[in-house]
C-alpha cells in the first residue's frame, strides 16, 4: 500500500479513538506485510510450523499483555487478521484480563466484548482465510500456466534484460558473456567479481558485486533462454538467449561443483586438491597430514585409504598434461567434439521436457494411472538428463584457449594461475592415486612412486 494508504488509515484511526475518547499511545504500522501469507519459523519450543510473520501483531500483542497498552483501534477485522492462530492469539490477551480488553474498529467489524462478538469474529476470519486461500490458488495456476508458456512473469528487472524482462540489454549481456568464459577458462569466481567491481560495473540495484550475486545471476536458466517455475526449469522462454544452452550448462555444473571454493578465503593450493579421486572409496582427495614443509594427499572420507607426498603427484600430472598440450596435433583439443550435435541435444532435451509436461496432463485427467505416470516420468527424465549431460560438456573449451598445440606449452603453463591448471585437469583427465609401496626417497624427505598415480586421459 502507498503511504498516502497508510496515513489514511492512520487518521480514520485516531478520528475513531476521538469518538471513543481513547487516547492514542502509539501507532504500529505493518505496510506491505500480509494478514494471510505464511512461511515456516521455529517456535520457543523448537517446532517448525507454518506462520504469518508479522513482527508489528506480536508487538501490539506483548503491548496489549503486559499491560503498556489497555485498548486496540484497528481499521477493520479483515486488515487485522485473516489468520485463526493470529485471532486467537489477540483473543487469548483480551480475555485474560477483567474486564476484557476493549478492542474496536473503523468499520466496526472488529468486537470481542463478548461470546457472540468473539464466535462472529472467528467466523469472518475464517471466510476471510479461504477467500485468501482462493484468490492464492488462483494466482499460483495463473503463474503455473504462464510458466509453462514460457512468458515473463513480471518481478524485479533481470541482469542482462530490460525492465519488460524480454528485451536483452547489450552492454550487461557483454558482461554476462565475458564473466561466463573467464569462468570456463579456469578463472575463480572471486578473481571475475573483483575485476566487475573494479570496473565499477553496478548490479540492477546500483550496488558492488559480490560472488554471491555473480554466481546467482550466472545460475540463472533465463540466460539460456528458459522459463523456471518454482525452482524447476519448465521450457523455452519467450526471450532470446544470452548463453548458448551448451556453454550455460558447463557453466552452471563448473558453478555447482562441490570440489569448487565460492566462499572467501584463500585461493586453492593444489593442483588436484578435490578434483584426484581415492583409489578404494572414489570420494575426492584432500592434502593434509605430514609436516608443513611435506604435506600429502588423503583421502577426504578416510585418511587410512592412501597417503601420497602432494608435490611430486603435481609436478607427474602437469608434466603428462604439458606434453600433451605442447603436440601440435592437441589443438584439435580446443574445439568441441566432432561426435556431439548440439542443436540435436537441445531438441532431444525439448522432447524429453514436452513428454513430462503431456505425462502430467495425462495423469491429471486419468487417462494414465500411477504406476504409468511414474515409469514414463522417470524414463523422460532419463532421457533429459542425459541430454543436459552432454550439452554442459559439448561447450567451447576455453580452459585451453592460448595453450593447445603450443610448442611452449610448459612455459605458457607456468604463467597460468591455478584455478585454469585446475579446470584444464578437471577438462581433461581422471587421476586416481593408488595404494602402493614406499617409493623412491625424495630428496625433501619422503617416499614417491610414480606407478600409484593412475592418469587416464578424457579425450
Amino acid at each position: 500500500m502507498t503511504m498516502d494508504g497508510v496515513l489514511d488509515q492512520e487518521r480514520r484511526c485516531r478520528e475513531q479513538a476521538k469518538r471513543l475518547g481513547w487516547t492514542v499511545g502509539k501507532v504500529i504500522i505493518e505496510n506491505d506485510t500480509s494478514a494471510f501469507k505464511r512461511r515456516v519459523i521455529t517456535l520457543p519450543n523448537g517446532r517448525r510450523e507454518l506462520r504469518t510473520v508479522r513482527p508489528g501483531w506480536r508487538q501490539m500483542l506483548d503491548m496489549l499483555a503486559t499491560e503498556r497498552a489497555d485498548g486496540l483501534i484497528a481499521l477493520d477485522l479483515d486488515r487485522s487478521a485473516r489468520d485463526p492462530r493470529d485471532l486467537e492469539d489477540l483473543i487469548d490477551v483480551v480475555e485474560a484480563r477483567v474486564p476484557r480488553i476493549p478492542v474496536d474498529s473503523v468499520t466496526g467489524s472488529l468486537r470481542l466484548g463478548n461470546d457472540a462478538d468473539i464466535t462472529m469474529a472467528r467466523v469472518m476470519v475464517a471466510v476471510a482465510n479461504k477467500a485468501s486461500r482462493d484468490t492464492a490458488r488462483r494466482v499460483a495456476a495463473a503463474r503455473q500456466r504462464q510458466a509453462a508458456q514460457g512468458k515473463y512473469g513480471g518481478g524485479s528487472r533481470a541482469y542482462g534484460f530490460e525492465p519488460d524482462g524480454k528485451t536483452v540489454r547489450p552492454d550487461e549481456a557483454a558482461e554476462i558473456v565475458n564473466a561466463a568464459r573467464a569462468i570456463l577458462a579456469g578463472v575463480s569466481l572471486r578473481e571475475v567479481t573483483a575485476d566487475l567491481r573494479r570496473r565499477a560495473v553496478p548490479t540492477v540495484y546500483g550496488r558492488a558485486w559480490s560472488t554471491t550475486t555473480v554466481r546467482g545471476m550466472l545460475l540463472s536458466a533465463r540466460l539460456a533462454g528458459f522459463k523456471v517455475y518454482k525452482g524447476q526449469e519448465v521450457g523455452p522462454a519467450e526471450w532470446p538467449a544470452i548463453l548458448e544452452e551448451s556453454t550455460w550448462r558447463a557453466l552452471a555444473a563448473l558453478l555447482d561443483d562441490p570440489a569448487r571454493r565460492t566462499t572467501p578465503g584463500p585461493a586453492p593450493k593444489w593442483l588436484g586438491s578435490l578434483i584426484f579421486r581415492c583409489w578404494k572409496c572414489g570420494g575426492p582427495a584432500s592434502v593434509g597430514g605430514g609436516r608443513a614443509y611435506n604435506p600429502t594427499y588423503q583421502c577426504r572420507e578416510q585418511t587410512s585409504h592412501f597417503r601420497r607426498v602432494a608435490r611430486p603427484v603435481d609436478d607427474l600430472v602437469a608434466q603428462v598434461i604439458i606434453a600433451r598440450l605442447a603436440r601440435p596435433d592437441a589443438a584439435v583439443l580446443l574445439t568441441d567434439s566432432p561426435d556431439v550435435d548440439a542443436a540435436a541435444l537441445s531438441r532431444e532435451a525439448n522432447a524429453a521436457r514436452s513428454r513430462l509436461d503431456v505425462l502430467a496432463r495425462l495423469f491429471g485427467t486419468g487417462t494414465i494411472d500411477l504406476r504409468q505416470f511414474r515409469e514414463g516420468t522417470a524414463a523422460a527424465r532419463a532421457d533429459l538428463e542425459q541430454a543436459e549431460s552432454a550439452l554442459a560438456t559439448s561447450a567451447p573449451r576455453d580452459a585451453l584457449a592460448g595453450v593447445a598445440g603450443r610448442a611452449d606449452a610448459a612455459t605458457i603453463w607456468d604463467r597460468l594461475d591455478l584455478g585454469r591448471k585446475r579446470s584444464i585437469v578437471k577438462l581433461l583427465v581422471d587421476v586416481v592415486l593408488l595404494k602402493g609401496g614406499r617409493g623412491g626417497r625424495l630428496p625433501g624427505g619422503g617416499y614417491f612412486d610414480p606407478s600409484t598415480v593412475q592418469i587416464t586421459w578424457k579425450t
